[in-house]
């Protein structure tokens, strides 16, 4: 039975991967910065790591707010990466599951493939491209290594931070959004990305590798939050010039830290939500197995917004 270790399981990903592993025939040990529940473990991965066990395999979900700066990822996302992965090398664990993120690839009008050049513009894309580059030379010092990296598109699902705040905005009678809205995005439910990393572990090919995980229908954030708001029954929402966009952010930003709470609007997610990134995850599809249960998102946010039992 293969065991495994999954950080940053509290999280909204992280509890899907959880939920997803019944059924898999492995030992799964949780690990969680504040309490989530009687079979997880508590450790703040900055702290030391020798009361980790030793597992076959590690899923790497734990992680920073994708609009902050590059000073708070550096110190949160990419430390606590070498950290883990130094344990990883004592502890000789060689099988690895990295959750990056489309931001890597920086702004593409046409949807990208693994091979699909990096550039990314905003510090949350550089920072999991920097990560990706230390599990790429973990992997080259061990043959026998296992690591995959998952590239996985704007996720949404019920309880996640984009329907909570989407849902809030809507239902106030203003949704303000940044830019045109045409941009290009590929959306994947959380449900679909836990299935991958269970996909991974089952298929993934020796040495290290990438995949791509989105859904099938690449649509611009119009036609999302259109989607949205009929089937919520609200107003559309408003979309804000991006010179008025970035204004907001800033007064936004300003009006959370004097309330004394973390930003939820700032400059780097203006960036993220006005950049171009669709995706296409046909690799995964083909090679690792993956079914998508939700390969619309129409579909998909019916599911998200069903507030019923």
């Amino acid at each position: 039975m293969n065991s495994v270790l999954v950080t940053g399981a509290g999280g909204f990903i992280g509890s899907r991967v959880l939920a997803a592993a019944d059924g898999s025939a492995c030992r799964v040990i949780p690990i969680s910065r504040r309490p989530a529940g009687s079979q997880f473990h508590v450790l703040d991965l900055m702290a030391p790591l020798d009361s980790l066990p030793r597992v076959d395999w590690v899923f790497h979900l734990a992680g920073g707010y994708a609009g902050a700066s590059i000073e708070d990822l550096e110190r949160s996302d990419l430390e606590m990466t070498r950290r883990l992965i130094a344990w990883g090398r004592a502890a000789h664990v060689r099988n690895w599951v990295f959750a990056s993120a489309a931001e890597v690839y920086g702004a593409c009008a046409k949807p990208t493939t693994e091979d699909s050049p990096t550039r990314p513009v905003i510090p949350y894309g550089r920072i999991k491209l920097e990560i990706e580059r230390l599990f790429g030379n973990l992997a080259r010092d061990d043959s026998e290594s296992c690591v995959v990296v998952l590239r996985i598109g704007e996720v949404y699902g019920r309880n996640g931070n984009l329907v909570n705040e989407l849902t809030r905005r809507f239902r106030s009678g203003f949704c303000p959004w940044f830019g045109s809205g045409r941009v290009p995005v590929s959306f994947v439910h959380v449900d679909d990305v836990a299935q991958a990393f269970w996909c991974a572990l089952r298929k993934a090919p020796r040495g290290f590798s990438v995949w791509n995980i989105a859904d099938e229908m690449p649509v611009t954030w119009r036609e999302f939050l259109e989607c949205y708001a009929g089937l919520l029954g609200t107003r559309k929402a408003v979309g804000l010039p991006l010179a008025l966009s970035r204004a907001y952010a800033l007064a936004s930003t300003f009006a959370d830290r004097v309330r004394g709470r973390s930003p939820t609007v700032t400059q780097h997610i203006v960036s993220l939500l006005t950049t171009p990134k669709p995706m296409s995850s046909r690799k995964a599809r083909n090679h690792l197995g993956l079914r998508l249960q939700y390969p619309d998102y129409r579909v998909g946010l019916r599911e998200a917004l069903d507030r019923g039992p």
